[in-house]
């Protein structure tokens, strides 16, 4: 997402003229006030300052805008709160108490031990295979940039950011499997 910055007073005005889009967006999508205005809020200002520093914009309706972006903070909020490590299964201590085993409590926690080692010895194989410049770039995209992100600051095409991940995920099927 780009990033928002202080707001002009042209942008304050416009802002709180139109605020209540947000307020219709939320009840629109029957989502909490409570829970989603924050989030939404961001979608909503990163519009306002769009819409009034691009006039190629003005073809649309603000709300247009507004709503799309409001609509793409919720559904990264929705992705980030879906990922599995905040969807983690949840034991009530008092049923396991003492007598539990710790078998009982994490079954299968040898295989996932063994599969994670496996692949972390994967990951140092092919790091130790991997150019500097592709080191660049998986660094890069391990830290959320987007592949036209990557081949800006690399100097690179879109296209060879592609090749080079495509090369690795070669690379690491033939380590795979021998």
């Amino acid at each position: 997402m780009k990033k928002i910055h202080e707001l002009t007073n042209e942008q304050k005005r416009f802002a709180e003229e139109h605020h209540t889009l947000v307020y219709k967006f939320l009840n629109n999508n029957q989502l909490s006030v409570e829970e989603f205005y924050d989030v939404a809020i961001f979608g909503y200002l990163l519009a306002v300052q769009e819409y009034l520093e691009n006039p190629d914009l003005s073809r649309f309706s603000f709300t247009t805008v507004a709503w799309l972006r409001m609509r793409n903070c919720i559904a990264k909020e929705f992705i980030y709160l879906n990922r599995p490590k905040r969807k983690a299964t949840l034991v009530p201590y008092e049923e396991y108490q003492e007598s539990a085993s710790l078998e009982k409590l994490l079954p299968n926690r040898m295989l996932a031990i063994a599969e994670s080692l496996d692949n972390q010895d994967l990951a140092l194989k092919l790091l130790a295979k991997m150019t500097p410049k592709e080191k660049e770039v998986v660094f890069l995209k391990a830290d959320g940039y987007t592949y036209r992100e990557i081949a800006a600051h690399c100097s690179i095409t879109i296209q060879g950011v592609g090749s080079r991940f495509h090369r690795l995920r070669s690379r690491l099927c033939e380590l795979a499997l021998s």
